[in-house]
């Protein structure tokens, strides 16, 4: 059963993160679907000391034109045994922690372009609409 609140996109291996665990910093990390209040990750198993459910992801930044600049905190919200997709990756959801009204705000935008390029009233889907 999917307890998202807020829908997601596929971003495919176009998105990275990059974010600091402990006193390691990890970078180019595939994200696999995006949404305004959280993603998936897919990790390389074994790369990752002290990750495991709640732990918290500081200084996490999306990379991919189009999305927000900026960084915000993730807490690991589950992680999945092996990727089935990608033997050697686990699969790992991350929850948004502090992110700026505004940084939402423009991720919101950006997921729902995404979920519907051909959106005819372009009024409606700025990031400035009320819905």
């Amino acid at each position: 059963m999917d307890k998202r609140h807020h829908s997601r996109v596929s971003v495919g291996h176009q998105c990275k993160a990059r974010f600091q665990l402990g006193n390691n910093t990890y970078e180019n990390i595939t994200v696999s679907n995006l949404g305004s209040d959280g993603c998936c990750m897919q990790i390389p198993d074994q790369s990752i000391e002290g990750l495991s459910e709640n732990s918290t992801l500081e200084a996490l930044e999306l990379i991919q034109p189009g999305l927000p600049k900026g960084s915000l905190r993730g807490k690991i919200a589950w992680v999945h045994g092996e990727d089935k997709t990608r033997p050697g990756f686990l699969e790992t959801g991350v929850q948004f922690m502090d992110a700026s009204v505004e940084y939402i705000k423009n991720l919101s935008y950006y997921v729902n372009t995404m979920a519907h390029p051909k959106f005819s009233d372009p009024d409606l889907m700025s990031p400035d609409s009320d819905l």
